[in-house]
């Protein structure tokens, strides 16, 4: 009999850089997601928290998104301009998004390094 070659006989390293282009970076950000639904026209704004980033998408949260997201226009601090995506999957808290162009490494440094300072 040929013994079997499970997943936990490989190195689980190797495996791990291969699914994942791109590394992501948490984020404590707060941002400004203009959304709009499948299907419509008008667009929400909605606040929410940007938790995780990297070059090519983020995740957000937020207690306010409406169901069936499409299009994702994102107001980030410290970035002049709007950067745009589309909402790759979508639970009932978070939306994943996938931007339409690349992030630059160093913009993708500098929002990972936003932090909050709470209210004394």
């Amino acid at each position: 009999m040929k013994p079997k070659n499970y997943l936990i006989t490989h190195n689980l390293d190797e495996i791990k850089e291969e699914r994942r282009v791109y590394p992501r970076r948490d984020a404590n950000c707060p941002v400004i997601a203009r959304v709009r639904q499948r299907g419509r026209e008008e667009e929400f704004s909605i606040p929410c928290w940007m938790v995780n980033l990297c070059e090519d998408g983020c995740l957000l949260t937020s207690d306010h998104f409406p169901r069936k997201i499409d299009d994702v226009s994102l107001t980030i601090p410290g970035i002049s301009t709007k950067v745009r995506g589309k909402a790759r999957t979508q639970g009932k808290f978070t939306v994943n998004v996938k931007f339409s162009k690349l992030l630059k490494i160093e913009i993708v440094d500098m929002v990972g390094r936003i932090r909050t300072i709470p209210k004394s």
